[in-house]
Formats: C-alpha cells, sequence, structure tokens
C-alpha cells in the first residue's frame, strides 16, 4: 500500500502536464501512488500520461470518454486509492520536491493535525498571491487553503466521506471540499502551513477561476453559506476579507491613481470650498 496517493485530473493539458507528472516523480518521499483521470482530452495529453505510466508503475492512468469535470474526476479517483494522505494536484501545477516529505513527516509527528500546506506562489500569467494565513473566519470569508493540501484519507471516510460536490460547475469546488471536510470535523480543525514555499500555482489566460464574474462569484458564496450555514453561523466573517471586496478595493485604487480622478477629486474640492 503506498502512503501517498496524488490524484489528477488532466482535459487538454498536455502543454503542461508532463512538468506536473515530473514534480510528483522528483519527490525525495518515494512511497506513492498517482491516479491520472484524463478527462477524454482532444490534445496529446495521453500520449505524455501513458509515457510516464510505461515508465513508472507508480502512475496510473484513468482514460474517460469524456470530460465529467475536475469534482467528478478527483471523486472517482478517491474510490480507487490505496494511500494514507491524499493530495489533489491540478493537471498544470507543480510541487517541490521535499514537499510530499515534509508534508507527511508533520502529519505523522502529530496525529492531530488534520491538513497540512505549504507556503505557496504563482507563476505564469500572474505572480502575485495574496493568501492569507489559515483561520477558519478568513475561511468562511474567502477561500485560503488551496487544493494541493495534504490531509488523511480516513478522517475524509470517518467524518465527511461525500467528496466534491459536482454541482460547483464554476470553480469553487475545492472551497466547498475543504468547508465540508472542515464542518464534519468532531474538533476544532487543526491545519499547519510548513514555512517554505513549496507548492507552485500555475496562472494562465484559460483558469477557470479566472473567468468568474463577480455575479457569479455572488452566487457561490450565496450557495456556499446556504450550504454550509451550521458552521458560518459558529464564526464571525470580517466582509472586508471578502474576494468581491478585495476586487473593488483594487478598482478603486487603480482609479483613483488615475489622472481623470485626480482632475475631477480636485475640481469637486474647488465646487466644495466655493
Amino acid at each position: 500500500m503506498p502512503n501517498v496517493s496524488v490524484i489528477i485530473p488532466s482535459y487538454n493539458l498536455g502543454e503542461y502536464i508532463g512538468e506536473t507528472l515530473q514534480s510528483v516523480k522528483d519527490q525525495t518521499f518515494q512511497d506513492w501512488e498517482c491516479i491520472v483521470v484524463e478527462n477524454g482530452s482532444s490534445d496529446n495529453s495521453k500520449d505524455v500520461i501513458r509515457e510516464f505510466v510505461s515508465l513508472d508503475a507508480r502512475f496510473k492512468l484513468i482514460p474517460l470518454l469524456s470530460n465529467i469535470g475536475v469534482a467528478a474526476a478527483r471523486n472517482m479517483a478517491l474510490q480507487r486509492c490505496f494511500g494514507r494522505y491524499i493530495l489533489f494536484l491540478d493537471a498544470d501545477d507543480l510541487i517541490d520536491p521535499h514537499y510530499m516529505e515534509k508534508a507527511v513527516a508533520a502529519l505523522e509527528e502529530d496525529p492531530s493535525l488534520n491538513i497540512v500546506y505549504a507556503r505557496a506562489d504563482r507563476f505564469g500569467e500572474e505572480t502575485t498571491w495574496d493568501l492569507p494565513p489559515f483561520d477558519m473566519g478568513t475561511m468562511l470569508a474567502r477561500n485560503c487553503l488551496y487544493v494541493s493540501c495534504f490531509f488523511r484519507k480516513q478522517e475524509l471516510d470517518l467524518y465527511y466521506g461525500a467528496g466534491f460536490d459536482t454541482s460547483f460547475v464554476n470553480g469553487y469546488e475545492d472551497w466547498d471540499f475543504w468547508l465540508s471536510f472542515l464542518e464534519h470535523l468532531p474538533e476544532e480543525p487543526r491545519v499547519l502551513q510548513l514555512e517554505e514555499v513549496l507548492f507552485h500555482y500555475r496562472t494562465r489566460p484559460g483558469s477557470r477561476n479566472k473567468g468568474v464574474s463577480d455575479e457569479i462569484l455572488a452566487e457561490i458564496r450565496l450557495k456556499l453559506w446556504k450550504k454550509h450555514k451550521a458552521l458560518y453561523g459558529r464564526y464571525f466573517c470580517n466582509p472586508t476579507e471578502t474576494v468581491e471586496y478585495k476586487r473593488m478595493q483594487r478598482a478603486f485604487g487603480k482609479a483613483s491613481k488615475s489622472l481623470g480622478w485626480q482632475l475631477r477629486m480636485g475640481v469637486k474640492e474647488l465646487l466644495h470650498r466655493k
């Protein structure tokens, strides 16, 4: 039985998935399996994955004829994995060679930990990432856990067990997953963030979450609140930590630096003085 199961949903990311699988292969911790659910891609994804499978038996491919979505793909792999610890990984992201080793060591040293993850950075189209440290108040206002965190499969089976909600078709299914996981724990969650940057999140024009409008995001937040009312009721959320507020704050800051804005404010001040 492998210690870690890495679960990767893949769809038309042949340009990137080789790097992702290589980052798994390069781990200093070697006791793992990597299950790739290939969602009927029309590019060269299957060929890239099959090459890794042919060279290393720890890689396993589940080929599908059509795209069932990332949530359903992860759920399918969850039913077929054997690891004590689970790591979800998107097909275009990368993990540092020491991520698995350090996360597993932390989980085994402290059995009370529920989730272990590392500091992270972004690369690609965008490089900055305003990802705050985990606490439940922040987690309810905005998702501060990326999907590639480590947790014990036993806890998922024992306390939650339902996997990902496939009705989140516009993204943020990982936010819902973590809220459900945390909600079903019998005690207050214990989450550890490793100090090193060990996870690398790729940003690109076609990323799902980049295309989510404020209106759709507001609907997702309402859906999360309705689904997790009991959890939200136990904590107070700071409204200024919401994604919508952050977007508005950035837009205001950008507008206030423009010449047109400064002229309007100057004219308004002169009129006020009169």
